[in-house]
């Protein structure tokens, strides 16, 4: 008899939930990223603010403890950075927190109730990375802006209560596929000890060679527009480094060696093109001997963690309940 975890491989691929009203699609203008972001950066924050507003959480949310602080890398580069701690006395873990956004949109205001959220009930510090976004800067740019805040925290976290021996590291999407490559980075160049990574909806590979089941359900209509083979990617690279969209800190999926890696929160949704690639990857860490949790939220579309609906929560308390 199959196992529950194995019986994830077989999806129903089922409708969007009833109370989901799906967006409309964001499309970057990539010739005109800044002014692209400038017009659509506040509309978004402003109606995350007005749902969030509403819900019984809000005020202990805004009791949250914040810093806004930066780090100056070796090439000194500064790196903006959200730190949101605990209002109670002690060492609390530290969760490295990547925004999602196709690389090249979004920024931390945009994620700022989850990540109070995530201060707030599941008691941890959470550092929120500004990296630089494409096409303005290129693989490995923003992957390696969010290791050096990686670096960064296990050194200055105690400052802000944070227990450096218990990093976890967090992304949704392309902070997702962020989140993947840094815990493999974070092996193979012996650095911080990571002890989870949370994944949610992540992209794990930029171009399979065949569109993945859930790519053709849920590709087009289902606020992610998204043809793999299209190589939607592209631009996220140099012209002469292309042929990286297949190194593993591009597509974690496509890395040998998975064997050394962090315990596994995956977060799936349902209708979502993605789903499929994140189940490939869970199966992969299992098969490797990781400690894998899966979780699949029915009904719910790419980007449902962003809002307010009640599988939006239970995804929150469900990081909340690994973090403690």
């Amino acid at each position: 008899m199959k196992d529950e975890f194995e019986k994830l491989f077989e999806p129903e691929y089922g409708e969007v939930a009833p109370e989901v009203m799906i967006p409309p699609t964001q499309n970057i203008d990539y010739e005109n990223a800044k002014v692209w972001r400038a017009k659509t950066l506040p509309d978004s924050i402003a109606e995350i603010h007005g749902r969030m507003k509403k819900c019984n959480c809000y005020e202990k949310l805004m009791e949250v403890p914040v810093i806004n602080t930066y780090m100056v890398k070796n090439d000194k580069t500064i790196i903006p950075l959200r730190i949101y701690y605990p209002v109670q006395e002690g060492r609390f873990p530290v969760l490295l927190f990547y925004h999602g956004g196709g690389f090249s949109m979004n920024n931390i205001d945009v994620y700022d109730y989850q990540c109070r959220y995530m201060s707030r009930f599941g008691q941890a510090v959470v550092v929120a990375c500004e990296y630089r976004l494409m096409p303005e800067y290129r693989f490995p740019i923003g992957l390696e802006d969010c290791y050096a805040t990686l670096e960064w925290a296990v050194k200055h976290v105690g400052r802000y209560k944070g227990d450096s021996s218990k990093i976890v590291v967090c992304g949704d999407s392309s902070g997702g596929n962020f989140a993947a490559a840094i815990t493999l980075m974070a092996r193979d160049r012996k650095g911080p000890k990571i002890s989870k990574q949370i994944l949610i909806y992540p992209l794990v590979i930029l171009q399979p060679k065949k569109r993945y089941q859930s790519e053709k359900r849920y590709g087009k209509g289902y606020f992610l527009e998204y043809n793999s083979q299209n190589n939607p990617f592209k631009i996220y690279f140099r012209p002469e480094e292309e042929k990286k969209i297949n190194n593993p800190y591009c597509s974690p999926l496509l890395e040998k060696d998975l064997t050394g890696l962090p315990k596994t929160l995956i977060l799936a949704a349902e209708c979502d093109p993605l789903l499929d690639q994140g189940l490939m990857y869970a199966k992969r860490l299992k098969d490797a001997g990781i400690d894998v949790e899966y979780h699949m939220y029915k009904g719910m579309i790419h980007g449902f963690f962003n809002y307010d609906y009640g599988k939006s929560f239970e995804c929150l308390e469900t990081i909340c309940s690994v973090l403690k």
